[in-house]
């Protein structure tokens, strides 16, 4: 019988047919929690400072009060994978308003609910899409504005994404990206975006996530000598584009072979996707911005 996964809960760490939350907590009623998500790799935590930087400053500007200290989030986190017993991980915390006394809650009075879930590493795409590349759909949807909701919040509520990826698989798609109030290119549901020209590297400056795995392909390139520009790309560009790459903290670069019915011109992965993607890996194997897990016998 395989062993159940344990998932933390409020401070206790629970099978996961134990761990329950409320229907009256915030999170599913409202949407109303923030989350990130970090990944393990041969026993070592990518970035983990990082992505929990990322998750307070979401708790801060949602005014959402959590009960434990930064870390406190990275010794429950480290801990739930030693528990699980697994080396390639992805990890997904969460923290919601959690349940309100009122049946109309005054949202600066919470109680959050706080959960960790740790599951196998999963790549964003399966390996013949990984070596051949996927084909990227443009969707009618538009992403969230500043004066909307800044894409920086990285909210649990996701209907927007998942509208859209519907419309993109229907289509026979295998993800999409849409375009920002001006259309610029932003972003996807789960991954930023890069563009490769003459052997220049271009990726949104705004309007989009602060993608941990984006920031570290963009040093990555500087690092191999690459010219990076952060600016406005148009839905021109990715159709005529030498490369196109998605960035994510599951699975690091993905090539695109086709957006919006456009083949893309040159072999797909591009020279610059495979090189860049492979430093990746090699970063994570040798440890660099990794915390290494200390396994229990």
């Amino acid at each position: 019988m395989t062993k159940e996964p344990v998932i933390y809960v409020d401070g206790h760490y629970k099978p996961l047919s134990q761990a329950n939350i409320s229907i009256l907590d915030q999170g599913f009623l409202l949407g109303d929690a923030v989350f990130d998500v970090v990944s393990a790799w041969k026993g070592k935590i990518f970035k983990l400072e990082e992505h929990i930087e990322r998750f307070s400053d979401s708790l801060k500007a949602t005014c959402l009060n959590t009960s434990l200290s930064d870390k406190d989030w990275s010794d429950a986190i480290k801990e739930t994978l030693v528990k699980n017993n697994y080396q390639d991980a992805s990890i997904r915390f969460i923290a919601t308003r959690g349940v309100s006394n009122e049946v109309i809650a005054d949202p600066r009075n919470n109680k959050p609910t706080e959960i960790i879930w740790a599951a196998p590493y999963v790549f964003l795409a399966n390996e013949k899409d990984r070596k051949r590349g996927i084909r990227l759909m443009i969707s009618h949807l538009r992403g969230f504005s500043p004066d909307t909701l800044d894409p920086r919040y990285k909210c649990v509520d996701r209907l927007h994404y998942q509208l859209a990826k519907i419309e993109a698989l229907d289509a026979g798609y295998d993800d999409l990206i849409w375009l920002d109030q001006h259309g610029h290119v932003a972003e996807g549901p789960a991954s930023n975006i890069f563009v490769v020209k003459n052997n220049i590297i271009y990726t949104p400056s705004e309007g989009v996530l602060r993608g941990i795995t984006r920031q570290t392909f963009i040093e990555l390139a500087e690092r191999e000598g690459y010219e990076v520009q952060l600016c406005n790309i148009s839905s021109f560009d990715l159709f005529t584009a030498d490369e196109v790459f998605t960035t994510s903290t599951a699975g690091g670069a993905l090539a695109v072979r086709e957006v919006s019915g456009r083949k893309i011109a040159s072999p797909v992965p591009g020279s610059i996707t495979n090189k860049l993607d492979k430093r990746y890996w090699e970063m994570r194997d040798k440890g660099e911005y990794c915390t290494e897990i200390i396994y229990k016998n």
